[in-house]
């Protein structure tokens, strides 16, 4: 089966298999994912980050050494 044709079938599927899909997908290529790229993902999310700017600044600030 191609891609196109995968493609049209899974365009075909009623809703709620097309979630149940994409759900089956992400526990699938979740396993590839390293545990500290999902950590920072979630981290992310909850808006834990500093820009990479602003933190060679604060750096800078504690150890100009650095």
């Amino acid at each position: 089966m191609s891609v196109a044709e995968l493609l049209h079938e899974i365009e075909a599927l009623p809703s709620e298999e097309r979630i149940r899909l994409v759900d089956k997908l992400v526990q699938l290529t979740e396993a590839d994912v390293p545990e500290s790229l999902r950590q920072s993902m979630a981290e992310a999310a909850r808006g834990e980050f500093i820009e990479m700017d602003e933190a060679l600044k604060e750096l800078d600030r504690r150890d100009p050494s650095v």
